[in-house]
């Protein structure tokens, strides 16, 4: 009997030895749960004007704590913690017509001259070509005029057409003018048509900043090298607006490589507008594949609905079936491109910049046909660029007021901006004050961490976290009761 009672005792002991270690698990588990669980941020707004308007630019380091890559969860408070009527100023660009046109492209014999004797000027402002001058591709041509005036709207992006036979890099100046007479300078480019390893590397399109202008003058730097111009195309746009500068991240480490593409983690929720290869090492050029990595489960995600340039859905429509062939294995085409980074006599070229769709991604993935080592010993970063987000909000009650995100709250929600000014005339920019905030790097809640003390009111915590853990301890003291009741029955019996 006195044996029994040992091993009876000794059981109970380890029984409760086992729900105090439950317990503590539950209560752990809690905390952990607690410490990923979404949790609201704040940052304080800056404005030294008097309102009651104000305009507000986000830094685009906000994304990775908040909930949604369109910043549904944002809402804006005052120093009561009362909740602002805001609404979001993002420029529409829905209605916006875009168009890809064949123009003409005017030879001329002397850059000098001011009597352009190729063609002959029509009392509409176009070009007609004069059949009795001839320019042969055999003599060197020092610049051409293009002619636009028959392209309504903004001018994006020019496209030229040059001999396949052609090989080489061949820098230009570009200018506009809308008389022929008086030239803006539109900057330095230059044309790639380069032959590699058996394939053609071309990069024969460049971008015109949304310039309005009847005419193009291209003047080669070489003309003795210059390629003849075969055909140039001209994209455009009705009802354009100037977009604001976009905001870039810090460089992006590589994540993971093999023989041919390297991977890159994104920030959670960001959206990507542009792209940009960090190429270190000069005289490299390689050929650049981008796509996303997407799953059954996870769908890209645009931040809204409009995008920061409206060249990338023309490039989209061109190369729709490289999109199509590309897009298996749970991955999506964004964009291919030439990349280089070359030192020639005269400065250094680098390639653009590569425009994105604006979705949100957790990694990408840039992919060669060569190995991805040829871009240098140091294998290059990335940078990704975003269309920083605008809102206006009414002010109202004690300043500072607060920008605050990272948790759901269905009231407080945006407004339609012609609901918070009312009266608002469409047709202008909107009337308001300029106001600042400054948002720190945005780190992720670890669950090796102990978690900070939570300044997060008390209404804002998860009520079914709190339900559950009372639960389970109401479960584990009846069954510590339940032992010590049967414990006390066999101390009586003995």
């Amino acid at each position: 009997m006195s044996i029994n009672r040992r091993i009876n005792k000794l059981t109970l002991k380890s029984q409760l030895k086992l729900l105090l270690l439950a317990a503590c698990a539950i209560t752990s588990n809690a905390g952990v749960a607690q410490a990923l669980a979404p949790q609201t941020k704040h940052a304080v707004i800056s404005s030294t004007a008097a309102g009651p308007y104000f305009q507000l630019d986000i830094p685009t380091n906000i994304y990775p704590g908040s909930l949604h890559p369109d910043l549904h969860d944002v809402r804006v408070r005052n120093a009561d913690g009362d909740l602002l009527s805001f609404a979001w100023a993002d420029m529409e660009t829905s209605s916006a017509k875009l168009e890809s046109k064949t123009v003409s492209a005017f030879p001329l014999k002397d850059i000098q001259s001011n009597s352009f004797s190729s063609f002959r000027q029509n009392a509409d402002g176009s070009l007609t070509a004069l059949s009795q001058v001839k320019i042969t591709r055999q003599n060197p041509v020092p610049a051409w005029i293009i002619d636009v005036s028959k392209i309504k709207g903004k001018l994006l992006q020019a496209r030229f057409s040059i001999s396949e036979q052609v090989d080489g890099m061949f820098g230009f100046t570009l200018e506009s003018s809308n008389d022929l007479k008086n030239w803006q300078s539109l900057g330095s480019e230059q044309l790639v048509q380069l032959r590699h390893q058996g394939s053609v590397l071309q990069n024969l399109g460049i971008r015109l900043h949304h310039v309005s202008a009847q005419y193009l003058r291209l003047r080669w730097n070489n003309p003795a090298d210059a390629p003849w111009l075969d055909n140039v195309s001209i994209d455009s746009q009705q009802e354009v607006y100037t977009p604001p500068v976009l905001q870039w991240s810090k460089p992006i480490p590589v994540k993971t490589c093999a023989a041919n593409y390297c991977e890159y983690s994104i920030p959670d929720n960001t959206p990507i507008d542009s792209l940009r290869l960090l190429v270190s090492e000069p005289n490299t050029l390689l050929h650049i594949t981008v796509l996303a990595q997407v799953t059954t489960t996870t769908t890209p995600v645009s931040s809204y609905h409009h995008r920061h340039s409206p060249l990338y859905p023309l490039h989209v429509l061109r190369h729709q079936k490289r999109n199509t062939e590309v897009q298996v294995d749970q991955q999506v085409w964004l964009n291919d491109s030439l990349v280089y980074k070359i030192n020639l006599p005269n400065g250094e070229v680098k390639s653009r910049d590569l425009l994105m769709d604006g979705a949100s991604y957790k990694t990408l993935r840039l992919q060669t046909d060569n190995p991805y080592s040829k871009l240098g010993k140091t294998l290059p970063e990335i940078q990704i660029a975003s269309l920083p987000r605008r809102l206006v909000f009414l002010a109202r009650g004690k300043p500072p007021y607060q920008l605050e995100w990272g948790m759901e709250n269905k009231e407080g929600a945006a407004i339609p901006l012609t609901t918070l000014i009312p009266k608002m005339d469409l047709t202008r920019p909107v009337q308001a004050d300029i106001a600042s905030v400054e948002i720190a790097d945005y780190v992720a809640p670890q669950a090796a961490i102990k978690p900070a003390v939570d300044k997060t009111p008390a209404k804002e915590h998860k009520p079914w976290l709190w339900a559950a853990l009372g639960v389970g301890l109401l479960l584990l003291g009846g069954m510590v009761w339940s032992l010590l009741k049967s414990i006390s029955e066999d101390k009586a019996k003995t």
